[in-house]
């Protein structure tokens, strides 16, 4: 006959295995159904301007630009790119489409060496935006299709003050840079449903110009010398103000990065993140999904080697069959919870989905020592 503890421990299992893939951003609703499936009905879509940033990226320039000024809008709208004064490159480039009427092209000066350039850009290109409504992106990031833009403006209704929108890795990029990406994307936009969005991962931001001038831009963060994108949801982003794009017909694909640029990009969110609002509970939730996760997996792993310690005796026969059931149980569980989610926006198989999940702590360990030993003087602008 079963023991009592084995009864117990069992039935603990049995719970944990139920309960712990729901800790899990993919568990959580993101949107209602209506606006995952597609934009708000607006019939009359305002002019948008787009800001572009370019920095000595010329060849992918080339790539994004005539995608941006073939785009099938209703209003009017303008391409801003604002590039460094020393790259003839993208200058060339530029003159190639300078009589597209919807192009604007200006400079960055040369004296800002001890400002972030990016930001700078961002700064200018707004500044010299038409419209009220600008979409701020970079060379990194290529329209879906030519309905891209009307797609996003769409969002853009009287009552909100920005938008959100997504820009995906393709089939190309490795399966976990396209899974993390995915993943943390989740909990931002679970904070942008809840009320007020935290934070992006994204570079796709629209807002309106006269709210980044009357608040200063970037005045508060300048010391920093990347995170651009982060910084702007973090610091013009309204309670119950921001609308998400979700729909395909809204996505951008973002271009495979490099090893350097993927970690370099999550490096310096890591260091921004430390002195933005709102960041305490956008973290506790992360470390809650991952330690329930790690807590089920750990249980597990001592539940079997009691079970295989008991055998051949009925005590660990049992215990041994139950945690490997409930254990395969789990993670059916899981991947079930994740394919809808993954169906959506990749398609990235539920089970490496699952496999990948495991190894987020891990490698989050190995990026934070990375932080630790890193220059941070790398990390700032040596402006302040």
């Amino acid at each position: 006959m079963v023991s009592l503890p084995i009864i117990i421990i069992t039935a603990v299992l049995l719970v944990l295995a139920l309960i712990t893939p729901l800790f899990s951003p993919f568990s959580r609703k993101v949107l209602p159904e209506a606006e995952v499936n597609g934009t708000d009905g607006q019939s009359e879509l305002p002019p948008v301007s787009v800001v572009l940033t370019d920095h000595d990226s010329a060849h992918h320039l080339a790539q994004v630009l005539p995608r941006l000024l073939e785009q099938e809008f209703p209003a009017d709208f303008q391409i801003v790119v604002v590039i460094d004064r020393s790259d003839s490159a993208s200058e060339d480039i530029l003159k190639r489409h300078s009589s597209n009427p919807h192009l604007y092209y200006t400079m960055l000066p040369d004296t800002s060496r001890y400002l972030s350039r990016k930001k700078l850009g961002i700064t200018l290109g707004i500044r010299a935006a038409k419209y009220d409504w600008v979409l701020v992106t970079d060379v990194h990031s290529i329209p879906s299709s030519v309905n891209w833009l009307a797609a996003m403006a769409s969002h853009c209704t009287e009552d909100k003050n920005m938008v959100l929108g997504m820009s995906l890795y393709g089939d190309d990029t490795p399966a976990y840079y396209r899974y993390e990406q995915l993943r943390t994307m989740l909990y931002h936009l679970r904070t942008a449903q809840r009320g007020i969005p935290f934070s992006t991962n994204q570079s796709v931001v629209m807002l309106r110009k006269h709210e980044f001038m009357e608040r200063g831009g970037f005045i508060g963060n300048l010391e920093f010398a990347r995170a651009e994108f982060e910084f702007l949801v973090n610091k013009f982003a309204k309670a119950d103000s921001c609308a998400l794009a979700l729909e395909p017909q809204s996505w951008m694909t973002a271009i495979r990065p490099s090893s350097k640029r993927w970690r370099m990009r999550n490096l310096f969110a890591m260091d921004a993140f430390r002195c933005m609002q709102r960041y305490g509970r956008f973290r506790i939730l992360f470390r809650l999904d991952q330690c329930m996760m790690h807590l089920y997996n750990l249980l597990t792993v001592a539940a079997v080697a009691a079970g295989a310690f008991m055998l051949p005796e009925l005590d660990g026969i049992v215990l041994l069959s139950a945690t490997s059931v409930l254990w395969i149980a789990s993670i059916v569980e899981r991947c079930l919870i994740y394919s809808p989610v993954l169906r959506h926006f990749d398609n990235i198989p539920p089970l490496l989905a699952v496999i990948l999940d495991w190894t987020i702590s891990f490698r989050n360990l190995i990026l934070r020592v990375r932080y630790l030993l890193a220059d941070k003087n790398d990390f700032i602008t040596h402006k302040l």
